[in-house]
């Protein structure tokens, strides 16, 4: 086949460029044409199936993965951690840990105040954390706490943990995650010391959260905080998951019921007010609240397992 003027020309720009690391000002001169007319070319050349870039790298799945999730949901950053058959339920939450620690360490340097939720991602995330000296940054727990039994997951805990490791100062959040009643409930958010307490954590400039599904699996129920009768009120009111002082339903919107009337904290609408909030999870089962918070625009930071990110990209 005859090659015209036009394809030849082409063809001469994508070597040039591609194998002869010229660059596209430097190929205009050569060829006698502006940089912009270069740069079409081998946009061409692209289209034509004459270039062909394929990225060679193991990660370069997840890295896609990453980045349609970010144009999907409009993220700032999404973060996607490889699988292999191997790869353990464990395995998987440690290496999320990982790679939220180190997202969370890069960007220190512009943070003043981190906002805590609680449970067991979180605690894995802050045992990753390297020790530091940021003595700038304040670390305010975002919801009530829990049982002296269950310190490592406690938000006040972890409060302290991460603040000593950066060096930095902590408050504590004096108050239970979940009041015995309602009308507890209702007391204590009219009291000046919950009510600073929130306005402090609603003032942080980066939020960690965890997010669970309390139909399935959530650390409410590993640590036994839900009987079967409340479950059985989760599932009657379409309750898709839990995150900081919520459970909300499929839209991400908090649910009014007998239990969530009973937190004490941070609601997820009121995570809207935080420049920053950061999402990491790991285990499929959680890919439908993550879905509902991203839809909803809850979070703009998300570290997630491979499955989790598939999953939400098939929605």
């Amino acid at each position: 086949m005859k090659m015209t003027e036009n394809h030849r020309r082409i063809l001469k720009a994508a070597t040039l460029y591609y194998q002869e690391e010229m660059t596209q000002a430097e190929i205009g001169r050569k060829l006698g044409v502006s940089r912009p007319v270069v740069s079409k070319m081998l946009q061409q050349a692209k289209e034509k199936g004459i270039v062909k870039i394929q990225i060679r790298d193991e990660a370069a799945y997840v890295i896609d993965l990453g980045i349609r999730l970010q144009k999907k949901f409009q993220l700032n950053e999404a973060i996607v951690i490889k699988k292999s058959p191997a790869t353990s339920a464990a395995f998987a939450k440690k290496n999320v840990a990982k790679s939220a620690a180190a997202y969370l360490t890069e960007h220190l340097p512009d943070i003043q105040s981190i906002g805590l939720s609680w449970g067991t991602t979180l605690a894995d995330i802050i045992d990753e954390m390297p020790y530091a000296n940021y003595p700038q940054v304040k670390v305010v727990p975002m919801v009530g706490g829990v049982s002296s039994e269950h310190l490592y997951f406690d938000t006040n805990h972890l409060a302290f943990r991460l603040s000593e490791k950066l060096g930095g100062s902590c408050q504590y959040f004096y108050a239970p995650a979940l009041a015995e009643s309602k009308l507890f409930a209702k007391t204590l958010n009219q009291t000046e010391l919950i009510i600073k307490a929130k306005k402090s954590a609603l003032a942080v400039d980066f939020a960690l959260i965890g997010v669970g599904n309390p139909d399935t699996f959530s650390t409410w129920c590993k640590l036994g905080y839900l009987a079967q009768e409340e479950l059985k009120i989760i599932k009657k009111t379409a309750v898709v998951g839990d995150a900081v002082a919520s459970l909300f339903d499929k839209f991400g919107r908090s649910v009014s019921n007998s239990i969530s009337d009973r937190l004490l904290g941070v609601t997820v609408e009121e995570l809207s007010q935080i420049p920053q909030v950061m999402i990491a999870a790991s285990g499929v089962e959680k890919a439908g609240s993550i879905g509902s918070l991203l839809k909803a625009g809850t979070t703009n930071i998300l570290v997630v397992d491979q499955a989790i990110a598939e999953k939400l990209l098939e929605e």
